[in-house]
């Protein structure tokens, strides 16, 4: 790696390190008796916190976003934390004599796992720089909203695809990304692929953190063992895929013929010839499209194709939770009532962190509500410690306090978004109530009807479910013998059972939104992102425990060759997206448009160093839906389908346009008429040769600047430049790139 990249890193890495430090003392109060004092959660505690009050100073009007507000918040985070641990402290005081011990263990601890967060930073930095393109997929949208949000004074910030409109979307995760390139002074064409190295260590780190932390519940088990059983855990979460690799051991298919594998080996004597042939054609990408007209990604796939989108910023805060709840009701107490003895800062604090993932990836936050409740009454109404008294009073108080706590943290957030899902859908509904609705729950045409075959799912989540399953055998089994639980079995068993209702869920329900035939695909997408992280939390627990087992050889025989085939996914994903990592080209994600779009980019990097600190006298746009002001310039570029090179100047600058991929502003939107009309008044601007019309759009959308670039003049063939020197003024020239600004 360069210096210069290897220098950003370490700015980077510093940065992070800051945001860790301020919330440290914080996250001592939540994770109080684990190993560390959950000091791999820190920094994302600081990320959630810190960015959460500079969000809220933004909404309120009360503090602009700015690098000042980003180290006030921190300053506020850190004293919170002090003042929550300060009796804590003073009792610690007291022990002077193991104090120095402790610290010493504690510091040394903090070190190490300092280098591990470092190191799993530095490594996919490196990786990801042998393909940085800000391209393709999502990365359009989401750098765009990033620069939205950075060009932000207050929240919420515009849309840079919906001139006049906020950002109907859970970006919470986003500004987590524009707070961390502020505060780190480096410039978000670098930070983007930062933040994508900076999840997987969070990934990496926390899991392995949850993965040692429970096995150090567990009698018997050594260090070593321990550390092994972390890594393995931290291996499946954040590199791991699913059994559909095993095509790469056959004939293959091509495209969305899928057949069953056993149908398409090779005779036994050609097997070790033809192999070579299929390690090559091999498709990783299939393996989260294998169900027709649906997606089951996983972080590992997500680390490769590298789109910095709300289910990958969530990630950090999934862990944050689970960590939050291993703590909770993880701990061995005695007490059949104790449960009510934890601190209320824990409570309090998860749901702060339950709105945190409803912000930055919807689903995130019912689900790990749900799975809340779902722990507390199980735990309450058998304690493993013993006793069956179920005290509805008190659970009933412990759930509406985190509820409420849920609510009043995303209200702000709440106030400006427009939920896209318009009601939950039955699958395959019954031919009678076609086309009904009985309070939220749809009944769609019975055409809207998909099963995922069992084989299929076996390829998916055989794996898991086999793990999970022998951990179940394990719990059953100390219940029979000992009649009682272990508290580390008895909440994976609950984090297990609640994963397969989740890949259940898309076979009889869905949430409804613009998609016809892919009706199920976001429902299974997010769901089952969700259940890959909680699976492999338990089996990465349940192999290290079965270590211990070695009677149950027979687990193993079988665990060979399915450990095998989820283990080998990133050989070929990370070979196939970034060319065997052959050829190292740096972290900056903005060479792809310098060279293909020269003169393009020169023009979006004239608008960038114009506009940079937006003027609060220009172009005032009152958002008639919000009532805010907005004080930013919007640009007229050429509108574009989804996943394409279009919008790129609204995407790379924040500012908006009046309309840009149609397709997920149809779905931001709820509608495509609104979308339609917009499209149309482009191509009138470029086409028109109605001076009186295209003025009258212009003046419509409050336009400052007309973009004519390579790929307007691709798409408008009848354009009419002549009459922008009549509505404005040309301010930047660059080969066939021209940008006007408006009278």
């Amino acid at each position: 790696m360069p210096m210069s990249d290897l220098q950003l890193v370490f700015q980077w890495w510093g940065t992070l390190f800051l945001v860790g430090a301020a919330a440290y003392p914080l996250t001592r109060k939540l994770f109080r008796g684990w190993f560390d004092s959950g000091y791999l959660f820190a920094k994302a505690v600081g990320m959630a916190v810190v960015t959460y009050l500079v969000y809220l100073g933004g909404v309120l009007h009360l503090v602009p976003f700015t690098q000042g507000a980003v180290w006030g918040a921190m300053g506020v985070t850190f004293a919170l934390g002090v003042l929550l641990n300060l009796k804590f402290e003073i009792r610690n005081l007291k022990s002077i004599k193991n104090l120095g011990i402790n610290q010493s263990r504690g510091a040394a601890t903090m070190f190490l796992e300092e280098l591990f967060f470092f190191a799993a930073l530095l490594l996919w930095s490196w990786v990801k720089a042998h393909e940085p393109s800000i391209r393709s997929l999502e990365k359009f949208m989401d750098f765009g909203f990033t620069k939205s949000i950075l060009d932000s004074s207050f929240f919420p910030a515009p849309d840079m695809w919906y001139a006049g409109g906020t950002i109907n979307y859970y970006y919470f995760g986003h500004t987590v990304m524009a707070v961390l390139t502020r505060l780190s002074g480096i410039d978000l064409t670098y930070t983007f692929n930062l933040m994508l190295a900076t999840i997987f260590a969070f990934t990496c780190t926390m899991s392995f953190s949850i993965g040692v932390q429970l096995l150090r519940m567990r009698k018997g088990i050594r260090v070593i063992g321990q550390i092994g059983g972390g890594l393995l855990t931290a291996f499946l979460t954040t590199l791991a895929g699913n059994m559909q690799t095993i095509y790469a051991f056959t004939k293959g298919y091509d495209g969305e013929n899928v057949q069953p594998f056993w149908k398409l080996l090779w005779p036994i004597g050609d097997f070790l010839n033809r192999l070579p042939d299929g390690l090559n054609r091999y498709w990783y990408a299939n393996a989260t499209r294998f169900i027709p007209y649906t997606i089951h990604e996983f972080p590992s796939y997500s680390f490769v194709v590298s789109d910095v989108h709300g289910h990958v910023l969530s990630i950090p805060f999934v862990l944050l939770a689970l960590g939050l709840l291993i703590a909770m009701f993880g701990a061995a107490r005695t007490n059949k009532n104790s449960l009510f003895t934890i601190h209320y800062s824990l409570f309090i604090f998860y749901g702060f962190i339950c709105s945190v993932l409803l912000m930055t990836n919807a689903l995130d936050g019912p689900i790990y509500l749900g799975l809340f409740l779902i722990t507390l009454v199980i735990f309450n109404f058998h304690p493993p410690a013993g006793g069956s008294i179920f005290n509805w009073e008190k659970t009933a108080i412990i759930a509406g306090g985190v509820i409420s706590v849920a609510a009043v943290v995303s209200l702000p957030f709440i106030l400006y978004f427009k939920s896209f899902v318009t009601g939950i859908a039955v699958n395959c509904p019954p031919a009678a109530l076609a086309t009904t609705k009985i309070g939220p729950i749809l009944f769609e045409g019975v055409e809207k009807c998909q099963h995922s075959p069992l084989w299929m799912m076996w390829l998916l989540w055989g794996f898991f479910i086999y793990c999970g399953m022998f951990l179940i055998i394990l719990l059953i089994n100390k219940i029979r013998i000992k009649k009682s639980i272990e508290h580390q079995n008895l909440l994976l068993g609950i984090f297990f059972v609640f994963s397969i209702l989740l890949i259940v869920f898309p076979e009889f329900f869905y949430f409804k939104d613009i998609y016809p035939m892919h009706f199920r695909s976001n429902t299974m997408f997010k769901l089952g992102y969700d259940a890959f992280i909680m699976f492999s939390i338990v089996s990465g627990y349940t192999i290290a425990t079965m270590v211990q087992h070695k009677k149950w050889l027979l687990f193993f025989l079988f665990l060979a060759p399915q450990l095998f085939l989820v283990s080998i996914y990133p050989i070929f994903s990370v070979r196939s997206y970034f060319n065997s990592l052959k050829q190292y080209e740096g972290i900056n994600g903005t060479g792809w448009i310098s060279t293909q779009y020269p003169d393009d980019w020169a023009g979006i990097q004239y608008l960038n160093r114009e506009l940079g600190i937006v003027n609060t006298d220009k172009n005032k746009i009152q958002n008639s839906q919000f009532s805010i002001q907005y004080s930013v310039p919007v640009i007229v570029e050429a509108d574009g389908d989804s996943y394409t090179d279009y919008n790129r100047v609204s995407a790379f600058t924040g500012l908006p346009t009046i309309v840009g991929w149609s397709v997920h502003e149809w779905l931001w939107r709820g509608s495509y008429d609104v979308v339609a009309p917009r499209k149309e008044e482009v191509r009138l601007i470029y086409e028109s040769t109605d001076m009186a019309e295209t003025k009258q759009i212009l003046t419509k959308y409050h336009v400052g600047y007309i973009f004519v670039g390579t790929l307007e003049r691709q798409k408008f063939t009848s354009l009419m430049e002549s009459k922008f020197s009549k509505l404005g003024t040309p301010v930047f020239t660059s080969g066939q790139t021209v940008i006007y600004v408006v009278h």
